[in-house]
């Protein structure tokens, strides 16, 4: 089973609330860099990562995450 984010979805929420990855970040406690890393592509990175980002964007993780079998 592989995860992956929902960037379209993610980077539609920001724009609507007009957050950066770096506000993102520090609403969430996580590093700058984490939720880059995961809205590059280079995996999801700590498990912090999507608790950091729906919180910041009111989604939940059934939101953003992708289950591919």
């Amino acid at each position: 089973m592989k995860m992956r984010l929902d960037k379209r979805k993610i980077y539609l929420a920001m724009a609507e609330k007009g957050l950066t990855a770096t506000e993102i970040a520090k609403q969430g406690g996580v590093s700058q860099q984490a939720i880059s890393n995961a809205l590059n592509g280079n995996g999801m990175g700590r498990v912090k990562v999507v608790p950091a980002i729906c919180k910041a964007l009111d989604l939940s993780a059934k939101d953003i995450v992708i289950i591919e079998d």
